[in-house]
């Protein structure tokens, strides 16, 4: 296996360091490696200059009721009435009715 460690200067980004790694019996020719080389500075520069965009997945509206073992729990509004039954759905409160 051999190394070959290259960099690449860009006046706006700073210097693109990287390795490429290949067995010793290749075969490749120099432009094809300086090809790769290539490629993955382009590479670099374009994730800088477009960046992926991550959409945050939609959160559901909570169920307005939800029934647990046949009890009815419906959508907590406001302070829960004293003494009543609620219960915590991923981070929802519901109270029994």
């Amino acid at each position: 296996m051999i190394k070959i460690d290259f960099e690449i200067p860009n006046e706006k980004y700073g210097v693109y360091r990287d390795a490429i790694y290949l067995a010793e019996d290749h075969g490749l020719s120099d432009a094809q490696i300086e090809a790769m080389k290539q490629e993955r500075y382009d590479n670099w520069v374009n994730i800088i200059e477009n960046p992926p965009v991550v959409e945050e997945p939609e959160t559901p509206a909570p169920a307005a009721s939800i029934n647990i073992s046949g009890q009815e729990y419906v959508l907590l509004d406001g302070t829960p009435p004293s003494g009543a039954s609620v219960i915590e759905v991923n981070g929802v409160w519901y109270v029994k009715v």
